[in-house]
């Protein structure tokens, strides 16, 4: 089952629209959303290709933009960048508003904040793994190695399980 919802913060955004396949995110996912502050980080770029793509996908109205709850709950994630936090803080008021949300993060402190807060995540390879595996895409390998081609880390081992999970 979709979850109902997936929470998007920078970087995955940013990563997908670079090789030109953001476009995943409404195919995998039933309805795409973003903070204010996210939206700020994505679109700071101006006219550069990804910013291009983002903002085309909020003007086509698949990738909505919420507001940015505030940390008034008392979760303490002031250490994390401000759009991670303000993602996993949206994330926790959809749970508690009886929804399962699914956050998508690549950076490994806000993963293992939103882990310790029990939030389902997925990164960018788990996006493109999971395209392939729905037969989205052909192969998740040749999107992995353009993604790291284009300067975004991925770690071998991050490679390897993506690759595992779509079949290759």
């Amino acid at each position: 089952m979709k979850p109902v919802v997936v929470i998007a913060d920078a970087s995955p955004l940013i990563a997908l629209a670079r090789i030109q396949h953001l476009h995943l995110l409404r195919e995998i996912f039933t309805d795409v959303v973003m903070t204010e502050i996210v939206q700020q980080e994505v679109l700071s770029g101006g006219n550069f290709a990804d910013s291009v793509a983002i903002r085309a996908a909020i003007q086509e109205g698949w990738l909505q933009v919420c507001h940015s709850p505030s940390d008034n709950d008392g979760t303490h994630l002031e250490w994390l960048d401000p759009g991670e936090r303000s993602s996993i803080l949206l994330a926790l008021e959809y749970q508690r508003n009886r929804h399962t949300p699914r956050l998508v993060i690549d950076e490994a402190k806000g993963r293992a904040a939103a882990q310790n807060l029990s939030l389902e995540l997925i990164g960018s390879a788990g996006i493109i793994a999971t395209a392939a595996r729905l037969g989205l895409i052909p192969q998740a390998r040749p999107l992995l190695e353009s993604l790291r081609a284009s300067g975004y880390y991925l770690s071998q081992t991050v490679i390897e399980l993506a690759l595992k999970s779509a079949g290759e």
